[in-house]
């Protein structure tokens, strides 16, 4: 027997479409049907704003931990600079 199902069509780059397959293998496949090509998701069409959201989470705690290893780095390279001296 044939199931249809309603889906979006969503097409993204690369690295983006790996982080939605990692969010729907995370998620017992709850949001995508298929897998088109390298560029696009067939994804159900009730779990889209779902999805988005949690792209969006996903986003935004990898900016956070970019942003802190960045940090990271300046406060190693500062401790290692030589403290300027005002005696002349």
């Amino acid at each position: 027997m044939v199931k249809a199902s309603r889906g979006t069509l969503v097409k993204c780059d690369a690295s983006i479409k790996a982080m939605l397959v990692d969010i729907d293998s995370k998620n017992n496949n709850e949001f995508i049907i298929e897998e088109l090509d390298e560029e696009h998701l067939l994804v159900k069409e009730t779990k889209i704003n779902e999805l988005k959201s949690r792209l969006n989470q996903v986003s935004i705690a990898s900016q956070r931990i970019v942003v802190e290893v960045n940090m990271s780095q300046m406060m190693r390279e500062r401790l290692k600079e030589p403290e300027s001296s005002d005696t002349e």
